[in-house]
């Protein structure tokens, strides 16, 4: 992937992170998630933790390249 590609998909990731972190505080408001089981909520940080770690991953990879520029 080209460096503008990795950015933005980067961005995406972000991006998706944060929807899935508003859905769940707006849906424990409004709907009252207390009645979710306990892997519901693991498995919803485990994918924000994963998403926000690959894009990390993506921005990391371009600040090496530009200082090792």
């Amino acid at each position: 992937m080209d460096r503008i590609r990795k950015e933005k998909f980067g961005d995406l990731l972000l991006d998706v992170a944060k929807y899935i972190i508003t859905a769940v505080i707006l849906t424990s408001l409004f709907k009252g998630a207390d009645e979710w089981p306990w892997y519901i909520y693991f498995a919803i940080m485990s994918l924000v933790v994963l998403l926000i770690w690959g894009s990390l991953l993506l921005f990391k990879d371009e600040k090496l390249r530009k200082k090792g520029k």
